[in-house]
């Protein structure tokens, strides 16, 4: 067994599994919309409202996480 080429095979196998740099959120193409709802007093559950009449589903737990990374 070649211990240095099993460590490179490995090595190849550990970055084909880690998991992908953060892909822009389905909650992004509205940043302007749901920011300004917010603004103007609108609750979670609100935008939960609003955003599923634009064909979005989202839970509650992730508006909220979005809006302290992008509020």
């Amino acid at each position: 067994m070649d211990a240095k080429a099993e460590v490179e095979r490995l090595a190849e196998l550990v970055k084909t599994r880690r998991k992908k740099p953060y892909e822009s959120s389905k909650l992004d193409k509205f940043k302007h919309e749901i920011l300004r709802l917010k603004s103007e007093g609108a609750t979670l559950e609100m935008l939960q409202l609003w955003l599923r009449e634009k064909r979005i589903k989202a839970d509650i737990s992730t508006i909220s996480r979005w809006l302290k990374k992008n509020g």
